[in-house]
């Protein structure tokens, strides 16, 4: 690719200046007036600002697509999160009141609850609903007791929403508790309490309908946010969105995003996947039943290459990672802190943590045992582009969006480990290297991350190495979204959007030319290196402008 970086840091910071004074000017407005005048070629001081017959061809890159529908596909297993709680019905409730129901199906399985608190939903047999006009419709009722827990009632619903509710774009929610990649989703309260529904089978559901590609397959449950659960999903979806946390009784917040996509079901999916990971965050960070959060968007199309990394990377430390136990220490709460965790750790739920599930955090893991490497740093850059996009709460709790499981000193659970992985086909002698982790005396000996935690900025202290920062120019060890990622997976122009965290900014790279876009604004812009020039696209009058004409004008008191 070809791009200079001079000019990039003063053209960064006008930018960064007019993001922030647009809300206080019509920018839209502006455009079409220039518009106006180069096309009637009135004589004024934007004579100069007219656009070149190569930047009035310049192509309007798609900030989205021209989907007129979609249909959110919801397995809600209530549990005992509603029966006790009614936190079920509550999302529902929120889900009703974003006036979603014409351009996007919502199409919502009811099970594995004993009592529901409201809508008339039974706990007697599962059932199928859907949200018309904020009001939540019975489509399906002879269904029967179904195990949620079992991939052929997952398989079954997947069915019955393709066939039913055809539609351009599909996403697909796992509703209820969740116990990391191993153990799977899901405590059906009719159901035998061990029971869960593995990744594997999951993976397996998915496989049965094939001629459906889910934008987003997400999960409003605890801790499922790990490196084996993105491999099981990565045929059936482009991006996966999931907590490494332990939830609060919040999950995720449904009336910002919903209402979005129902006004523009066409919303570019890396964008519609931050603002579903922004709404969850902003309302655990704002509510007194809020708690801390850490949940990802996941590029489903760089996991094979992460996993390549992560494995010539474990290898190579295999004497570190087995010296001492890397599991975390972080506490349940909100709906980790529920009954089933009961039956796999016993009563007392506030001694549950991650380390009960062999979580360890990928990156916070690299930082503490080898940084510096080239495995490390392939690593790195790997992670940083599956990472699509991370949501944190201002807390600190050493998470940083994507985990691996490793099964210190636990027999039982590398047991479970084992059937799983070779299920989702993880070759059998990365299975077979973990089982060493059982054995190893020092199982017992945790890591201590509180310097990590410390030092811990973000992902922005990332950009300038691994990401292809816009303000200084490809990393050094930058991502290849161009060989290893998108291309050659039927990404649409509008899902290759990447986030640069330190810039706060979308961008992306076509044809030679970097385009950015500012979601807040709902302003496209691209880079011209050869005038060294800013040009900002307005829609109405259907051309690119100068950002210096901003300046030009009484839009801005500089």
């Amino acid at each position: 690719m070809k791009r200079t970086a001079a000019g990039f840091f003063c053209i960064l910071s006008i930018l960064s200046s007019v993001l922030l004074l647009i809300p206080g000017c019509d920018v839209k407005e502006h455009g079409e007036r220039l518009r106006g005048e180069a096309e009637t070629g009135e004589e004024t001081a934007d004579k100069d600002l007219r656009l070149s017959t190569q930047e009035e061809n310049k192509e309007v890159v798609p900030v989205g697509t021209d989907a007129g529908s979609a249909t959110i596909m919801i397995y809600m297993n209530g549990s005992d999160l509603e029966t006790k709680g009614g936190e079920a019905t509550w999302d529902i409730a929120e889900m009703l009141s974003s006036g979603i129901g014409e351009n996007v199906n919502v199409i919502i399985q009811t099970m594995g609850t004993r009592e529901w608190q409201d809508y008339g939903i039974s706990g007697e047999s599962a059932q199928t609903w859907k949200i018309e006009g904020e009001e939540l419709s019975l489509i399906r009722d002879d269904l029967g007791q179904l195990d949620c827990t079992s991939s052929a009632t997952l398989s079954e619903f997947i069915g019955f929403c393709k066939s039913a509710y055809p539609a351009e774009r599909y996403l697909f929610l796992f509703w209820d508790h969740g116990g990391g990649p191993v153990y799977g989703f899901g405590y059906d309260e009719w159901q035998d309490p061990e029971d869960s529904l593995t990744i594997a089978e999951m993976s397996r559901a998915f496989s049965e309908h094939q001629d459906v590609h889910f934008d987003i397959i997400g999960m409003d449950c605890c801790i499922m946010a790990s490196i084996e659960t993105c491999y099981a999903l990565a045929p059936y979806c482009k991006y996966t969105l999931l907590s490494e946390d332990f939830e609060s009784g919040l999950g995720w917040s449904y009336r910002g995003w919903m209402r979005k996509f129902e006004e523009n079901p066409g919303m570019s999916t890396p964008i519609l996947g931050k603002e579903i990971v922004d709404t969850a965050i902003n309302a655990n960070e704002n509510s007194p039943d809020g708690d801390s959060a850490c949940i990802g968007l996941y590029n489903e199309a760089t996991v094979n290459d992460l996993f390549a990394a992560w494995k010539k990377y474990a290898y190579k430390n295999e004497a570190a990672l087995l010296g001492t136990n890397y599991s975390r220490k972080h506490r349940s709460k909100g709906r980790g802190n529920k009954s089933f965790f009961e039956g796999l750790w016993g009563s007392d739920q506030s001694n549950v943590t991650l380390r009960d599930y062999y979580i360890s955090d990928i990156l916070a893991l690299v930082e503490s045992i080898d940084n510096s490497s080239g495995e490390a740093k392939n690593l790195t850059a790997a992670l940083k582009a599956s990472v699509a996009y991370c949501g944190h709460t201002s807390d600190k709790n050493e998470l940083t969006g994507l985990a691996v499981s490793l099964p210190y000193g636990d027999p039982d659970f590398y047991k479970q480990l084992k059937s799983v992985f070779l299920d989702i086909d993880i070759d059998s002698e990365y299975v077979q290297w973990l089982s060493h982790f059982v054995t190893e005396s020092s199982y017992d000996s945790y890591y201590d991350y509180d310097s990590f935690e410390e030092g811990w900025g973000g992902w922005g202290d990332y950009e300038s190495e691994y990401g292809w920062n816009m303000s200084s120019g490809p990393g050094a060890y930058g991502y290849d979204h161009a060989v290893g990622g998108l291309a050659g997976y039927g990404y649409a122009a509008s899902d290759d959007w990447l986030y640069d965290y330190e810039d706060d900014i979308w961008y992306k790279y076509e044809d030679d030319t970097l385009y950015l876009y500012d979601e807040e604004t709902d302003t496209l812009w691209y880079y011209d290196e050869y005038d060294d020039q800013m040009y900002y696209y307005d829609e109405y009058a259907d051309d690119w402008f100068p950002l210096d004409s901003l300046y030009d004008h009484s839009c801005f008191d500089w």
